[in-house]
């Protein structure tokens, strides 16, 4: 291991982008896929073979369908904090991507209670702390939206934090999610939306102006507007940022060229994030070293977006005080050399 990486390691780190349908670790997939008698045409190895954002859709819906009992879901919560925790991660903020489960029946009561269990079972050993958001897929339509929102706020007291959109960008503008936010924001949610990921800014300008969300999911696609970027600069509106997930869906062609270098660049608060980790075969402790080896971040840049996520996250203040302290004290204990980049460039 790399002095960089082992530093990297030891940060305390949150995760505020990542879906646990797209978590599930390979043999536990496939192990619950011939329990559940969920067919994945060519083996569970299949379901990572995609190239498009429509493959990977369609690969992230075998995943979910391989979860339908309280106990699937208290599995793979507690192996995904493992993981997580491994890493250094403190705290994760999770998708669930509520309408695959809803469409199928699924009691969202026992769902929430087998995340619960998963959850305190995973804090009790590593001390990891995990907020839920109820993601909804803008293809499944707005009344859908509505069903997804009664049972986020049905149970709130399982560690239901938020509501997200997501999906498909092309199959629902945020505009059409405009009644649902606001009620989810009257009712004390936190709000987030996916967007400027295959829609161009335009998306993210819908999500902020008729959700009024102050962070997005991807966003990369912001670089394409100088207005834009100086808004987000101005409004402290954080972006998700997952590299290696851009990569596999095809929305960037090359890492050396991805827009994060930019975003960062421009004074926009970026975060990092896996999206899905296991479709994505990638970590956190990954993306942090695909910045240095990519896009030829130093430490102290590293050492900024990790502080850019305890500030994005939806914790409580004085929880990200503490964690922000802890982030200061590894600062005063030094950063590591800045490693040798010969990939790196400060332009694209």
């Amino acid at each position: 291991m790399s002095e960089i990486e082992a530093w990297i390691r030891r940060l305390p780190k949150v995760e505020l982008h990542v879906h646990l349908e797209g978590s599930i670790r390979t043999q536990t997939l496939a192990e619950l896929a011939e329990k559940n008698r969920v067919d994945l045409p060519g083996g569970v190895e299949a379901v990572y073979r995609f190239t498009d954002f429509r493959g990977f859709l369609e690969a992230y819906m075998r995943c979910a369908a391989c979860l339908c009992e309280q106990e699937d879901f208290r599995r793979v919560t507690y192996e995904f904090l493992c993981d997580e925790a491994a890493q250094g991660i403190r705290y994760c903020e999770v998708f669930l991507s509520s309408m695959q489960h809803l469409r199928r029946d699924l009691d969202f009561r026992c769902i929430m209670e087998g995340i619960r269990a998963g959850y305190e079972a995973a804090r009790a050993e590593h001390g990891i702390r995990m907020g839920v958001i109820f993601d909804h897929g803008r293809q499944f339509g707005v009344e859908a939206g509505r069903r997804v929102l009664e049972q986020a706020l049905a149970t709130r007291a399982y560690g239901v934090i938020g509501l997200s959109i997501g999906g498909d960008e092309e199959q629902g503008p945020p505009e059409a999610f405009a009644e649902i936010f606001a009620q989810a924001r009257a009712a004390g949610l936190h709000l987030t939306a996916h967007a400027g990921e295959v829609c161009g800014p335009e998306s993210i300008w819908g999500a902020i102006r008729a959700l009024g969300v102050r962070r997005i999911g991807h966003g990369i696609r912001a670089v394409e507007d100088p207005e834009l970027l100086r808004y987000l600069r101005q409004e402290g509106i954080s972006l998700d940022v997952c590299p290696t997930s851009n990569l596999r869906t095809g929305v960037v062609s090359d890492l050396r060229e991805h827009p994060v270098r930019r975003l960062f660049d421009a004074g926009v608060p970026i975060t990092l994030s896996s999206d899905d980790p296991a479709l994505f075969q990638t970590s956190l402790v990954r993306e942090y070293l695909l910045l240095v080896e990519h896009r030829g971040f130093t430490p102290e840049e590293i050492w900024q977006v990790a502080r850019n996520g305890v500030r994005a996250s939806f914790l409580p203040e004085e929880e990200k005080a503490a964690l922000e302290m802890e982030l200061q004290e590894v600062w005063g204990a030094g950063l590591p050399p800045v490693p040798p980049s010969p990939t790196a460039t400060s332009e694209g």
